[in-house]
């Protein structure tokens, strides 16, 4: 599944930030990308809405590749699919 997380976080670099595609690939570092914490927000709550899963803020970060937010969204579904968690 991480393939199409990653793909997602993609499509949001290169679609809603107008990213050039060229620029972007599995293993590129958000900050390269001039992506802040602003946009890592926004980006984790269309990451939200799409999956249905809760990203707390600060869980992405400028200085993850794509690949490794892509694996961090998808733990947390995971963890979120295995069942409620202890409260």
């Amino acid at each position: 599944m991480t393939g199409s997380v990653t793909t997602m976080i993609i499509e949001i670099l290169t679609g809603k930030f107008e990213i050039p595609a060229e620029e972007v690939s599995r293993g590129t570092v958000f900050d390269d990308l001039a992506v802040d914490s602003l946009a890592l927000l926004e980006m984790s709550l269309i990451l939200e809405k799409r999956l249905g899963v809760s990203i707390e803020e600060g869980v992405l970060n400028s200085q993850q590749t794509i690949d490794e937010a892509a694996r961090v969204v998808e733990d947390l579904g995971a963890r979120a699919a295995t069942g409620p968690a202890a409260a």
